[in-house]
């Protein structure tokens, strides 16, 4: 089947406004909008030969305007810090691991080098429905003790988690200079941030919905595959996995994440705040 130019115009500007339009229900509104008949296959074809390829799009968490800013202002400051600066910082977060479960894919058309365009992403809000809340930290000579949470994870359970488990896997770690934590609200109230003031003089103050800066984020997703490798049925077999994946991460890998921050930042400052490709 041939279009007109017309017809084709509208057909390449579908995807470019709504990404997420399928090729069915863009034969349907072609067909509402030009009273054509027209074979879904047939504009999958016409989409590739204008370079729109129909692809899974990758999961990115929504970062509003003003952190987008905040982001890039942070990582102007940090950008020019040193590798051995970087290995002084300990990193700390928290991960939510589900027993079972998927969210399903959908695919979005792009052009080639677009897949991190705001409207080519699906994004995600974090701690999505999970069974095990973990808490740990880790720094370039490895990670630290982990922490199963239990319950509400509220400024008291967090005020334990650095009394009890940080000032003990820092000297561990061999960090003594700088502390860098996800920054929500439960970890900046203000009996925690006295703790932090008094045991972590060099605080680095990090800016909300940064996953991509943070990189205990990749330790998390390794231990997240490795964990998928379990048949795991039930609570208790989470925490034994976990506990062992956990041990065998090694501090070269820790190492290299560290060695890779600074190319994180200048990545944020390429994308001005947007989401990275890390």
């Amino acid at each position: 089947m041939t279009f007109s130019e017309l017809e084709e115009r509208w057909i390449v500007r579908q995807p470019h406004i709504n990404p997420k339009t399928s090729a069915v229900k863009l034969t349907l509104k072609f067909k509402s909008r030009f009273w054509k008949s027209v074979n879904p296959e047939t504009v999958r074809n016409f989409l590739k030969k204008h370079k729109y390829y129909g692809r899974v799009p990758q999961r990115k968490p929504y970062i509003s305007k003003a952190n987008r800013k905040a982001r890039l202002a942070f990582a102007k400051m940090y950008v020019k810090q040193s590798t051995e600066f970087w290995k002084n910082v300990i990193f700390v977060d928290e991960s939510k691991y589900n027993i079972f479960g998927s969210d399903g894919q959908q695919k979005v058309w792009h052009t080639p080098n677009t897949a991190l365009h705001i409207k080519n992403l699906r994004s995600t809000v974090k701690y999505g429905g999970a069974n095990q809340l973990v808490w740990d930290c880790m720094a370039s000579s490895g990670v630290g003790n982990l922490d199963f949470i239990d319950g509400t994870m509220n400024k008291y359970v967090y005020l334990d988690i650095l009394t009890r488990n940080l000032k003990q896997s820092a000297s561990n770690l061999g960090i003594s200079r700088h502390f860098n934590s996800a920054r929500i609200p439960k970890h900046i109230a203000d009996i925690c941030k006295l703790w932090v003031l008094y045991h972590c003089p060099g605080v680095i103050k990090t800016t909300a919905q940064s996953p991509d800066i943070n990189p205990i984020e990749h330790v998390w997703d390794d231990l997240q595959q490795k964990i998928n490798e379990h048949n795991i049925s039930n609570k208790q077999e989470l925490r034994k996995h976990l506990i062992e994946e956990w041990a065998k991460i090694s501090e070269s890998f820790c190492a290299k994440l560290i060695k890779s921050v600074s190319n994180k930042l200048r990545e944020v400052i390429k994308c001005k705040g947007d989401p990275t490709r890390y």
